[in-house]
């Protein structure tokens, strides 16, 4: 009997530790598989082409449409150097005059600074 118990303890530990590592993305379920992990900038490139590129373009530049009402040029190095992380943060959370939405209600804090990450990223380039 105890060797029995020994063996249910075995295969659960054995499975908890598969259930950690995929919700901590180390690995995928599957044995022979293992993921990278991404890097907030790419996390926020995804978030970026689903939530931004719209209006702000695939490449941070812009659309001609938008800049003629005041939007900027996020590869801009001025732009870059005149905005911290924590102001482009609270742009993304609680928008800006009436046409950038605000989007707290629909990303979380983690999805914001992987979205500051990426816009950062546009001034490396």
């Amino acid at each position: 009997m105890k060797t029995q118990n020994q063996l249910k303890l075995q295969m659960l530990t054995a499975a908890l530790a598969v259930v950690l590592c995929a919700l901590l993305g180390g690995v995928n379920a599957s044995p022979n598989h293992v993921t990278r992990l991404l890097s907030p900038a790419e996390d926020g490139g995804a978030l970026f082409g689903q939530r931004c590129a719209l209006c702000h373009g695939k490449d941070g530049a812009g659309l001609p449409n938008w800049k003629s009402k005041g939007q900027p040029d996020l590869r801009s190095q001025d732009w870059q150097s005149s905005h911290t992380d924590s102001q482009i943060a609270d742009t993304i959370r609680n928008g800006k005059g009436k046409f950038m939405p605000a989007f707290k209600a629909k990303l979380s804090d983690e999805q914001i600074a992987s979205l500051v990450a990426r816009i950062r990223a546009f001034g490396k380039k």
